[in-house]
């Protein structure tokens, strides 16, 4: 028969030792904070990063570099993947070249689908979709909503940083 190891009290006051110094540093400074969000947040929900990663693998493919996440695109993505899942209707954004304020190059990829891998897939099986995906773009913002295991997808693709939008 093997006895259970009962902690003594100085492991107690040991464990509420370090949980107080946590809870002071957390208190102080905060909780640490993931990558900035092209949607304006501060971390990609998983969908966004499942996009992120296979837009930048396909580009990379096709020898083209890397996007990188832009805050003003991205603000604006996710607001209208938003208002897509709370309409649950899926629908481009016919005035984004004036939501988004100083663009030189402005695509958008708009989805409705089941899974970010089916979503991907059919974008790149669409020439108009592929051709914003690999087209000749530095930066987007990307927007990602679930609603009734339905996820609504906004991509918004530019050539130039820092375009700026009408919510700033």
């Amino acid at each position: 028969m093997t006895s259970a190891r009962i902690p003594t009290l100085r492991t107690f006051y040991r464990v509420v030792s370090i949980a107080t110094v946590f809870a002071a540093l957390v208190a102080m400074f905060g909780l640490p904070q993931g990558p900035a969000r092209a949607g304006g947040g501060n971390s990609w929900n998983n969908p966004e990063r499942c996009f992120m990663k296979k837009i930048n693998k396909a580009r990379a493919r096709h020898g083209l570099r890397r996007l990188q996440a832009d805050h003003d695109l991205g603000y604006v993505a996710i607001r209208h993947a938003r208002r897509m899942a709370s309409k649950e209707t899926m629908y481009e954004q016919g005035d984004l070249g004036s939501k988004i304020t100083n663009w030189k190059t402005l695509g958008q990829n708009t989805g409705l689908g089941g899974k970010c891998r089916s979503l991907f897939k059919a974008f790149m099986a669409s020439s108009p979709h592929k051709a914003n995906i690999l087209g000749d773009y530095k930066y987007f913002g990307l927007g990602a909503k679930w609603k009734k295991n339905r996820l609504y997808v906004q991509q918004i693709f530019e050539s130039r940083k820092d375009p700026g939008n009408i919510y700033n």
